[in-house]
């Protein structure tokens, strides 16, 4: 098989009407309806359900099959131990992209 670069091979169910995308919420890890409501759901959590499954999809497919112009890396997870924010984990997603320089646009893969 090749890198399949459709949404829809990320996320089952995508749309898009040319204006807007769909994400069902059952192709977001971990996320909740309530996560995921418009008014008072919370955008951090939309964030963390979108790197997380990113991630799981890359590091799921055959090596042969990952795309090259993006990499996913394993996330670092570490306990907080001090802070305000103490008895939680900090998770750390490393992305990497190749674009044109200054331009959020991902690079064509290689033939």
């Amino acid at each position: 098989m090749a890198f399949v670069q459709a949404p829809t091979s990320l996320w089952p169910g995508y749309t898009s009407d040319g204006t807007n995308i769909t994400i069902p919420i059952a192709a977001l890890d971990g996320l909740s309806a309530a996560e995921a409501d418009a008014i008072t759901g919370d955008w951090r959590s939309i964030m963390l359900s979108i790197c997380s499954t990113a991630y799981s999809h890359y590091i799921g497919l055959a090596t042969a099959d990952r795309p090259t112009a993006f990499q996913a890396g394993a996330p670092s997870i570490q306990a907080v131990t001090s802070g305000t924010l103490i008895d939680t984990f900090k998770t750390t997603y490393s992305f990497i992209f190749n674009n044109a320089y200054c331009v959020p646009d991902i690079a064509d893969e290689p033939v």
